[in-house]
């Protein structure tokens, strides 16, 4: 028992140290001009928050409710779900025809909302699976505000007020802290294998089932523009796996839930890339200039 539960605070410390600093390397990366790019858009906006913060938590709702999966799975799905904002939208998606500043907008706006939506759904969660996820909303509250809106508005002041300080801590304080989540999910995958071979296939079809729920919600919500479209959908679709492990580690002695958080956002992250791909190779012989116009704006 003293093993498991010294376990638990390292891997709990691990992972709120890890969101800390992808956190800060969404401020630095980012600036209050770029925020402000969806907030200019309302219509798009409002598609996007109802995309992250009320579509995918429904679809995880359903799919509790179709797929009989166990506790572990259920919670690990349903603690994905009402997490989005993750570090690495922005930088996913510089490369290709996705719109970085649309990217970079959705990834701060819906990271900031988070520590006010978070506990809403957590709360919400409670009273639907009242023997799985019986978390305050308080507590929920403080721990994302904690570790998520606290480095967030540093990285912003940094780059608001110093940007070439900012311009040098960017890449390292993002590249230490994406070292840092892979290895906390690949951690947890160890620690937690023996429940992942217990479980079965079950998580592997809810995490199947989940990627293609994120990723045809944003698809459709984008709007025509085959640039927006592509970006709100891989935005979508890329949860935060940070404070998902964050808040499992502090509130669920179970580590099954965390083998089921880091199997989803690895499938997250191979069906986002492959939707990016194929949904690219729609338009081969398209002008840039045209096609994916509003990538200037």
């Amino acid at each position: 028992m003293p093993i498991e539960l010294d376990l638990k605070a390292i891997l709990s410390s691990y992972a709120q140290l890890t969101l800390f600093i992808l956190m800060l390397s969404i401020g630095l990366s980012q600036g209050f001009v770029n925020i402000a790019y969806l907030w200019r858009r309302p219509g798009l906006l409002g598609r996007c928050l109802l995309a992250s913060f009320v579509l995918v938590p429904l679809a995880a709702m359903l799919i509790n409710w179709v797929v009989p999966m166990p506790f572990a799975v259920r919670v690990g799905l349903a603690v994905m779900a009402i997490c989005p904002g993750a570090p690495m939208i922005y930088r996913k998606l510089l490369k290709g025809r996705a719109l970085p500043t649309l990217a970079g907008s959705f990834q701060v706006t819906t990271a900031l909302l988070a520590v006010v939506m978070v506990p809403i759904w957590a709360s919400i969660f409670a009273q639907i699976y009242p023997n799985d996820m019986a978390v305050a909303p308080a507590t929920v509250f403080r721990q994302v505000a904690l570790a998520q809106l606290i480095p967030i508005a540093a990285g912003l002041a940094i780059r608001e007020w110093f940007p070439e300080l900012a311009d040098d801590l960017d890449q390292p304080v993002f590249k230490l802290g994406s070292f840092l989540l892979i290895g906390v999910l690949l951690l947890i995958l160890i620690v937690a294998l023996p429940q992942v071979i217990r479980i079965g296939l079950l998580p592997v079809v809810g995490a199947v089932l989940f990627a293609a729920a994120c990723l045809l919600i944003g698809h459709f919500l984008g709007g025509p523009d085959p640039a927006s479209r592509l970006t709100i959908a891989v935005a979508n679709g890329t949860r935060n796996a940070g404070l998902a492990l964050a808040l499992a580690t502090a509130n669920f002695p179970d580590r099954g839930i965390l083998a089921a958080i880091a199997t989803y956002a690895l499938f997250s992250a191979v069906a986002g890339s492959i939707y990016s791909n194929l949904y690219q190779k729609k338009f081969p012989q398209e002008d840039p200039a045209t096609v994916w116009s509003d990538r200037r704006n």
